[in-house]
């Protein structure tokens, strides 16, 4: 349970350190921090300014509204311009006063400045035509709610915003839906732009992958001219040199086992007629170890040709197993079969599958200490797969090689000690000859506590 949260844990962080989701951070915030800085900017250069502004404007309009409602100095009028304009609107004469709406906050609290000079501000003037008409605006603010009062010659009028905030809400609802859309689709680019500027990167990824995965045949879209594309190219080239270095090197091994095959039957025929005695015996060794090296190479190549084929048998594997493990009796710290189905009949090649057999397990005795515990091979049946694992408990193989042991000539042991292992062809033949049938070859091992070598071939025994 522990191991699932970590993975759960790691798919939620890996979006996280993609080079795509960083860049995209890096873009956003350095787009938020210049809009923010050119926004400080604005409002301190309109701070400045401001109190200017309103003071023209505001007075200015509240003036044309002041002319306009000596012109039509009723009620009616006024809740007529209240409701079209959110002001709240009062009137203070000699002989009448009314007001369009409750909720002008008390005079005497709000803090008024006076910003026209009525000497020096003509717009101020109420009626053109008659000069000595004057009127005093002051502007001030309470509570966060407006308060402008304008003094004529007939009496002063006061005007307040309104506190309705739905219609605030619906008066800058527009504008707000039309800037969120308007940076959603600004993001939406981005995220787009930097997707296709990034594809090239993913492209890699999966090459690598599929490099990793011994596919030499995988290539790279090569649509791009800049330097993303370049590096596509580039590594469709080393690909390509990749295969060709490794065709010329399996090429060699096939011409140099060919070539030895005449020397060696001479060799035999030699020994035949050699008086017996040690040195004799330490040639036939020697000669029929070179003889099983070249025939496990010839054997590796035909297996992966196009014209290597298999023969496939209806067999018991239960049995085949059974007798590889016969084949290691009495050697030391011995072999324990646990058999979890009484019959296991899949297709096989019956030749090629106790190859398998015999070199896993001549590996696990071989390096397993005579007084470790016994091999334990399993064999299980599921719904598609066959599972055989080979479990010892000797040195183990150090973390750092555990994808090499398949490779063809590599030996854990650098030495090369004929005691302590072959020419590293064995396991390379096993890979080959498993995944002939369809099936897969791993192994986990921690030093110092073995190694498991896990076998799964295809279930076929319905077909049967």
């Amino acid at each position: 349970m522990v191991f699932e949260r970590a993975n759960n844990w790691n798919w939620l962080k890996r979006p996280f350190h993609s080079v795509f989701t960083k860049l995209f951070a890096v873009i956003m915030i350095s787009g938020s921090l210049l809009l923010l800085g050119i926004t400080v900017i604005g409002w301190h250069g309109f701070k400045e300014n401001r109190e200017n502004f309103f003071r023209n404007n505001l007075a200015q309009y509240g003036m044309y509204l002041v002319r306009d409602l000596e012109e039509n100095l009723n009620l009616e009028h006024a809740l007529e311009l209240s409701q079209r304009l959110f002001f709240i609107i009062r009137f203070e004469g000699e002989n009448i006063s009314w007001q369009t709406a409750p909720g002008i906050p008390p005079l005497e609290k709000v803090h008024f400045r006076e910003w026209a000079n009525k000497l020096t501000d003509p717009f101020l003037l109420i009626n053109k035509s008659n000069p000595d008409s004057f009127a005093n605006v002051r502007f001030g603010r309470y509570q966060k709610q407006g308060v402008v009062t304008v003094e004529t010659k007939i009496g002063r009028f006061i005007f307040a915003e309104t506190h309705d905030d739905w219609r605030e809400i619906s008066f800058f609802l527009p504008w707000i839906i039309a800037v969120l859309g308007l940076i959603g689709l600004i993001l939406t680019g981005t995220w787009l732009a930097l997707r296709w500027i990034m594809k090239p990167v993913n492209w890699l990824s999966d090459g690598v992958s599929a490099l990793g995965e011994g596919d030499l045949e995988f290539r790279l879209p090569e649509k791009r001219s800049d330097e993303l594309g370049n590096l596509a190219r580039a590594f469709n080239r080393m690909t390509e040199s990749l295969r060709e270095m490794l065709n010329a090197r399996e090429q060699l091994l096939l011409d140099v086992s060919h070539e030895l095959r005449s020397p060696l039957t001479r060799m035999k025929v030699a020994l035949e007629f050699i008086t017996a005695n040690s040195y004799q015996e330490s040639l036939q060794s020697d000669v029929q170890e070179m003889e099983q090296m070249v025939t496990e190479i010839l054997e590796t190549a035909r297996l992966k040709s196009e014209y290597g084929k298999i023969d496939l048998q209806p067999t018991d594997l239960v049995l085949l197993v059974e007798k590889a493990c016969l084949m290691f009796e009495g050697k030391e710290p011995g072999i324990r079969f646990e058999n979890a189905a009484e019959e296991c009949v899949a297709l096989v090649d019956v030749e090629q599958i106790q190859t398998v057999l015999k070199n896993i397990l001549a590996n696990a005795l071989k390096y397993s200490a005579p007084e470790s515990d016994p091999i334990k091979v399993r064999l299980s049946k599921g719904d598609s797969r066959l599972k055989l694992e080979i479990q010892d408990y000797g040195q183990g193989i150090p973390d750092e090689e555990m994808d090499l042991i398949f490779e063809p000539f590599y030996r854990v042991d650098k030495s090369r000690n004929k005691n302590t292992g072959g020419y590293g062809l064995g396991l390379s033949l096993c890979k080959t000859i498993i995944e002939a049938h369809g099936g897969t070859i791993s192994v986990k091992s921690s030093m110092g506590q073995g190694a498991i070598f896990l076998l799964l071939l295809p279930n076929s025994s319905s077909t049967i």
